[in-house]
């Protein structure tokens, strides 16, 4: 039978190309004569792609294995947006998707794995977790994970880039003295057990970017929950270290964070936007409504949860056998809590 890589070798294109196009990935950046070219190779060998769509809709179904409780995937936007993108990437594509479990919730241990066509693993876990999850799947893709070591699939958003490049735009507006309020990164394993350390991807940026610019001395960071209580909490105790001497900016690792910082500032009549300016990461819905505006970095988890499932598909097809690393840009959504000098 007709498969996809006698078409991808009829018309000179790797098998994810011909994938991508037959299953009309609206993502994808081909050239029109690729285009009809793929298209001419798939009715000359007659491959069927309907048939093909059938074929898929029986195929082993992808696994959802998440850091995340369900209740706070729903009252997280990021995390409620990557779960949307996963399960309409996986209806577009005719694939099941099982949620296997929430870590958070249900820990217990993985067996039969080895079932599922592929597995997406959503936040962070133990370098040695995904030794046990290869041992039963070698299709694995993981989500917001940059730090694993081991040779599998990753997607997630360029944070520590966009940490630096924000610290540098503080820094060529005349902040030197800035303070970072931010959440522990927590790995977890099969069985909910927890890692805490402080060197989530935020605050290692931050730590790196200080020591290179020689800034050691305005060092200040603050570390807790990903709370809006924790993010008020740290900085009450900011503020009453450094009463006379406040840093004149603080990077704040999400937006439910910044809320809490708001509450502090506010309750010691500190102008925001003027006397220490605010940025954060997320740009939820509450960014804009705060007042004044948070500046905040916007991250599209959709689109990251789509990938994910996409280069699920392309395990479960065999169409390649090298692993990719595939990150997506963040965009600085500008407010009143900082404004750039655009001189």
């Amino acid at each position: 039978m007709v498969g996809i890589r006698d078409v991808a070798r009829r018309a000179n294109v790797s098998p994810a190309a011909v994938s991508r196009v037959l299953n009309e990935d609206k993502t994808i950046s081909i050239a029109p004569e690729t285009r009809k070219r793929i298209l001419a190779a798939a009715e000359a060998l007659d491959y069927n792609i309907n048939r093909r769509k059938y074929t898929k809709k029986r195929m082993p179904s992808i696994g959802v294995i998440s850091t995340i409780s369900k209740a706070s995937e729903e009252q997280d936007i990021y995390y409620r947006e990557l779960r949307v993108g996963l399960e309409e990437e996986a209806r577009r594509l005719h694939l099941g998707m099982n949620r296997i479990y929430n870590l958070s919730d249900n820990p217990k241990q993985w067996t039969d794995l080895d079932q599922l066509g592929a597995i997406i693993v959503v936040g962070t876990i133990t370098n040695d977790s995904i030794t046990q999850l290869l041992k039963q799947n070698k299709n694995l893709i993981v989500v917001d994970n940059p730090d694993i070591q081991q040779e599998v699939d990753m997607v997630y958003g360029d944070l520590e880039r966009m940490t630096t490049s924000i610290l540098t735009l503080l820094l060529e507006n005349d902040h030197r003295d800035i303070a970072y309020i931010g959440g522990y990164r927590v790995d977890l394993d099969e069985f909910g057990g927890k890692i805490v350390t402080q060197f989530e991807k935020r605050m290692r940026a931050y730590l790196h970017f200080m020591q290179d610019n020689q800034l050691e001395k305005f060092i200040d960071y603050r570390l807790g929950l990903w709370t809006e209580q924790d993010g008020e909490r740290l900085t009450e105790e900011l503020l009453k270290e450094r009463q006379n001497h406040l840093p004149t900016a603080i990077l704040v690792g999400s937006d439910p964070m910044a809320v809490g910082v708001y509450n502090a500032l506010n309750k010691e009549n500190i102008v925001i936007g003027k006397e220490i300016q605010i940025i954060s990461f997320d740009n939820l819905e509450v960014a804009e409504k705060l007042k004044p505006g948070l500046t905040s970095i916007q991250i599209n988890a959709k689109s990251i949860g789509k990938a994910a499932v996409r280069m699920a598909l392309e395990r479960i097809d065999n169409l390649r056998e090298e692993y990719i690393i595939m990150t997506y840009p963040t965009k600085l959504v500008i407010r009143d809590s900082f404004n750039p000098d655009r001189k």
